[in-house]
């Protein structure tokens, strides 16, 4: 604010003796420019007046009426709400601790990988022709007789053990089995098993060479044991189905 003020008011004072005496001079424009500033109109509404001058009257077109005041509503009563009843909270258990370490796992060793070997043919057995046999049937098969110390085939103890192998190859379900014995003493009992173990393969050297699985085919040398009365020097080979054991399983 810019406040000019000079002021020089003629003032006559008698001296008192012996007194000094000041002279003062007023301007009434330069307290004219003391009264307060006039704030901006704001748009649309009326100027004020001006200092020292009465507002104009405002015309009765312009002048607006007050709006009646709305009426108060009426206070509405709720009714009070009940607070909600807590849900219980579910306990969650604890975590049972073991009271003793789990024991160490146990891991099995793999099986083992047996070699596959691929199957062995027996040599052909030679038959002469000379040799000492004789062919019995027996329920089954055959019963093949031979010389003493011998376990040489001759044409037809040869031709009995193609028959059955012929039977066999017709029926894979049929196992051969052959036993053999020899006689011989209690003092020496590994001559006489050797002989008709030699019995045996050279029977079953026949049959796997006319075509018989070896697996189908089994070798029995008894030695005497079990010999009987009858001829000690001789084998029986039987072809039948395995017997079936109460549980289903083949004996």
């Amino acid at each position: 604010m810019r406040i000019v003020a000079m002021l020089c008011l003629p003032v006559l004072l008698l001296p008192w003796p012996g007194t000094a005496v000041a002279q003062v001079t007023t301007n009434d424009k330069a307290l004219e420019a003391l009264q307060p500033p006039v704030a901006p109109a704001k748009p649309g509404s009326a100027a004020p007046a001006a200092a020292g001058k009465p507002a104009p009257a405002t015309p009765a077109a312009t002048q607006t009426t007050p709006k009646p005041a709305a009426p108060t509503p009426a206070p509405v009563h709720h009714a009070p709400h009940k607070a909600a009843a807590a849900k219980p909270v579910a306990k969650t258990p604890l975590p049972k601790v073991p009271l003793a370490p789990p024991p160490n796992p146990v891991i099995a060793p793999p099986p083992p990988v047996l070699p596959q070997h691929a199957r062995e043919t027996p040599p052909p057995v030679p038959i002469k022709a000379d040799a000492v046999g004789t062919v019995t049937k027996i329920d089954g098969g055959a019963r093949l007789t031979f010389g003493p110390g011998s376990s040489d085939l001759n044409d037809a103890t040869n031709a009995a053990l193609i028959e059955i192998a012929g039977a066999a190859r017709a029926d894979k379900q049929l196992i051969v089995t052959i036993t053999a014995w020899a006689p011989g003493t209690a003092e020496d009992p590994s001559t006489p098993r050797r002989l008709s173990l030699d019995r045996a393969l050279a029977a079953r050297a026949v049959l796997i060479h006319e075509g018989v699985e070896s697996e189908r085919v089994q070798a029995v040398a008894k030695g005497f044991v079990d010999i009987g009365t009858g001829n000690p020097d001789r084998l029986d080979i039987v072809a039948a189905h395995p017997r079936q054991t109460p549980e289903g399983k083949p004996r």
